[in-house]
């Protein structure tokens, strides 16, 4: 006859066998993903081979913010969930709790490996900063000139940030603007996570393939083929180019008079801005490095973002268009990009997420 101790350890056995099956199986539902990543980081690799970069490679710098990013999701997440709580006026908030609780530990092997797609994003990312802080090495900037005649075509003429700042003279726009773009690398993290833990089966795999391809298409390949620097670094790379003094003039008197307001209020994108050029002078790897203008990943992930959220909620879904069209003005009010950088990858991802959400992939 079997002894207690040695059920408890068959027990204990299936359990975990049953766990790692469990995961394993998720993991297996999310090759498509794990395809992706892995070609795209054999790619960047080969090209760091051949061409002698590997001092450029910075593979596990997005890896170093994951534990700060899932605080941020888990604390996040307990604010809404409470928000909510108290919104339904629910009469009794620990007990929901605790059923969330459970909830979380009869879905382990679900989150598990949904903890592990993150990590498996989180390195993709790195590759995909790598090969953008490679783009000048690879393609000299060359496209600033002709993409700020588009933006003048465009415009009839006009610099479109004049057309924006000319509709108000408050810094405290500028600094709502600035705020948003800061708050947009939270939302893109907190939307994937989202969409990740998501039981929608086809909603998730469009969103996570759209985003990943994206990053490839539009913030790699298109960034590598229309090589520019953007308004903001032009000058500096490019002295006698003048155009986009005036717009750094302002941006810094408007920084000035928020700092003399409150030493705490400041333009963010300034200080990165310097912190990029800083990067891309002294060849000095650093964590999101690399400059490149066309096209503009911010408004890329901030309408992926809004057709993700209004797949699942068309209420929220329109705060989210919102948002992005908040986005596509700072992209170029704030120095970042010029207007038609987000006029392209506006539309691209659209189309990416329109084909990702095909039947052939998503089935």
């Amino acid at each position: 006859m079997m002894s207690v101790r040695a059920v408890s350890r068959f027990t204990g056995f299936e359990f975990w066998k049953r766990s790692f099956l469990g995961i394993y199986q998720y993991i297996k539902a999310d090759k498509i993903f794990y395809g992706v990543m892995i070609s795209f980081s054999v790619v960047v690799i080969a090209i760091l081979q051949i061409y002698g970069y590997e001092s450029k490679g910075q593979l596990t710098a997005y890896l170093s913010m994951l534990p700060t990013m899932l605080k941020l999701s888990l604390i996040i997440g307990t604010l809404w969930y409470f928000i909510t709580l108290v919104y339904r006026r629910e009469r009794r908030p620990l007990y929901c709790f605790w059923q969330q609780v459970v909830f979380i530990y009869d879905h382990r092997n679900r989150i598990i490996a949904s903890f592990l797609l993150f990590v498996g994003i989180s390195a993709f990312l790195s590759y995909c900063s790598t090969f953008k802080g490679m783009i000048p090495l690879l393609h000299p900037f060359e496209f600033d000139e002709a993409i700020h005649n588009i933006d003048l075509w465009l415009f009839f003429g006009k610099e479109p940030w004049q057309l924006i700042h000319g509709l108000y003279d408050s810094p405290w726009i500028t600094f709502g603007l600035d705020l948003s773009y800061n708050i947009w690398f939270f939302l893109v993290y907190a939307i994937l996570g989202v969409f990740i833990l998501t039981q929608k089966v086809h909603r998730r795999r469009q969103y996570i393939l759209t985003w990943l391809l994206c990053w490839i298409v539009i913030g790699n390949i298109l960034a590598f083929a229309f090589s520019s620097v953007g308004p903001t670094f032009v000058g500096r790379l490019f002295p006698i180019n003048t155009d986009y003094l005036p717009l750094m003039t302002l941006l810094h008197q408007q920084d000035m008079w928020l700092q003399q307001y409150n030493p705490k209020i400041l333009l963010w994108s300034l200080n990165t801005q310097d912190y990029l050029w800083t990067s891309y002078t002294t060849g000095k790897e650093m964590l999101g490095s690399g400059i490149s203008a066309m096209p503009s990943m911010h408004v890329s992930m901030a309408v992926l973002m809004a057709l993700g959220v209004s797949s699942l909620n068309r209420k929220l879904g329109i705060l989210f268009w919102l948002f992005a069209l908040i986005i596509y003005v700072g992209s170029f009010t704030l120095g970042w990009h010029y207007a038609v950088d987000g006029l392209v990858s506006g539309p691209v991802t659209l189309i990416i997420w329109r084909l990702c959400g095909s039947k052939y992939l998503t089935k």
